[in-house]
């Protein structure tokens, strides 16, 4: 059984949503051990029958998410709370696609805010950042020390 399957989810053409995508081409060059990314791009749907066959101890999602945060702020995101945060690159809200899924296997994502979601394949510099930070924690095995999401709430 694969440890943790790592969906590297986002648009590469639209700036600052291809940070799944850019943190799938950084682990290539230097892997994380236990680790087994998946370019899922805008269509993790179509990588959902592998994974039902295969399932693996964990599942983590690294997508573009607007969580009101700074450029470049990395949040771990519980499946339970992703309907909190705007991913935007795909059809299917994760937590519909995934839930199924929750009882046999650990899911989370990782959430990155985008500075810019316009046309072009350049990342912003805070998300380059942030995408060489994630791959780092992978590398490291400690994806569990990722801040975890809390909704920016003001008061009233």
């Amino acid at each position: 059984m694969v440890k943790t399957v790592l969906w590297c989810v986002g648009n590469p053409i639209m700036a600052d949503d291809g940070a799944g995508p850019a943190l799938y081409r950084e682990l290539l060059g230097d892997p994380a051990e236990g680790v087994s990314p998946v370019n899922c791009e805008t269509a993790p749907e179509n990588y959902l029958g592998p994974l039902k066959k295969n399932p693996p101890r964990r599942l983590v999602v690294a997508d573009a998410a607007e969580m009101g945060l700074p450029p470049g702020s990395v949040r771990r995101i519980g499946l339970e709370r992703s309907g909190d945060v705007s991913f935007s690159s795909h059809g299917i809200p994760l937590f519909l696609l995934l839930e199924p899924l929750k009882d046999d296997v650990e899911i989370f994502l990782i959430g990155i805010q985008p500075a810019s979601r316009g046309m072009g394949e350049h990342l912003s510099p805070e998300v380059r950042g942030a995408v060489k930070k994630i791959a780092g924690i992978l590398r490291r095995g400690e994806v569990d020390e990722i801040e975890p999401y809390q909704e920016n709430r003001s008061p009233r």
